[in-house]
């Protein structure tokens, strides 16, 4: 589509958060189950290194300057530049920054619980106690009335996601234990709302460019005088089009990435290969306009 790879930011925002789980917990020193279940000193450096990595998010989103000069080395700048400058990247990077700390510590807190046998995750049964689940339940809407009001009654924007990092965590939790808590919730799901979640990535990179034109400025209009139309033919190839989408994701990530560690490291190498070449390509045209 001839756009930036930063025009479609939750793309490299996900990338780079897997990455970011991935090395936090690959570094030395790495805590498998087996030692974590034998030692609870290992549970020590887990948490250790949350605390490590929540010290460089804090520097960074608190550091603009070193956040640019990072992401502005090249080749980072030919995934993160957007007119010129990384500085989109760093606002929208900033805005959730918190989020995967707050869900790595979230799972280690879930495990520790699990293995202490705190959770009842029998079916139709609360997660703990008749008391303490009452207890959360009634703490857990009232916090997330509460954010929800506050959202939705905020004025300024720019106060508004100074404090949307730290806060937003309330609402996510809230929503996580109403969810669980009660044994009845906890047993069923709404299969269309699941098959709407398969694609969810798709349809939010399909947006872009069916359900609004012009870089999201304007609204593709397929059925001029008739809006009502227009939104649910627009919305049906919408949403066959990112289903389509992901069904090829899926295929070409199973020849992509084999469970043959061999055939997976070959591929792999052609894979960086291939867009190293991309990029000295991309350094050289624009060496030339310049």
């Amino acid at each position: 589509m001839d756009r930036p790879y930063q025009f479609y930011y939750f793309v490299p925002l996900v990338t780079v958060w897997f990455m970011v789980i991935y090395v936090t917990l690959a570094l030395w020193p790495q805590i498998i189950q087996k030692r974590a279940n034998g030692n609870c000193f290992w549970h020590f450096g887990l948490l250790l290194k949350l605390g490590f990595l929540l010290l460089c998010i804090c520097f960074l989103a608190y550091s603009q300057g070193a956040f640019e000069k990072i992401f502005s080395l090249w080749p980072l700048s030919k995934c993160f530049e957007l007119k010129g400058n990384v500085y989109e990247w760093w606002f929208r990077w900033r805005l959730d920054r918190y989020v995967v700390f707050h869900g790595m510590l979230f799972a280690f807190i879930y495990l520790a619980l699990q293995k202490r046998q705190v959770l009842s995750e029998g079916k139709g049964e609360p997660l703990f106690s008749n008391k303490i689940s009452n207890f959360l339940l009634f703490i857990s809407v009232v916090s997330f009335l509460t954010y929800s009001i506050w959202a939705s009654s905020c004025k300024n924007k720019a106060e508004c996601n100074e404090l949307h990092p730290s806060v937003s965590v309330v609402q996510i939790l809230a929503f996580i234990l109403i969810r669980n808590i009660p044994g009845y919730a906890r047993s069923v799901y709404s299969s269309f709302f699941a098959w709407f979640g398969k694609i969810s990535l798709e349809l939010f990179i399909c947006q872009y460019h069916i359900w609004l034109a012009a870089d999201t400025r304007g609204i593709l209009v397929l059925i001029p005088g008739n809006p009502m139309l227009n939104i649910i033919v627009s919305t049906f190839i919408f949403v066959c089009v990112a289903h389509e989408i992901s069904q090829i994701t899926n295929d070409l990530a199973q020849i992509i990435i084999p469970k043959d560690n061999s055939s997976l490291l070959k591929r792999l190498a052609c894979i960086a290969a291939f867009f190293c070449g991309l990029l000295i390509l991309s350094s050289i045209q624009d060496k030339s306009r310049h």
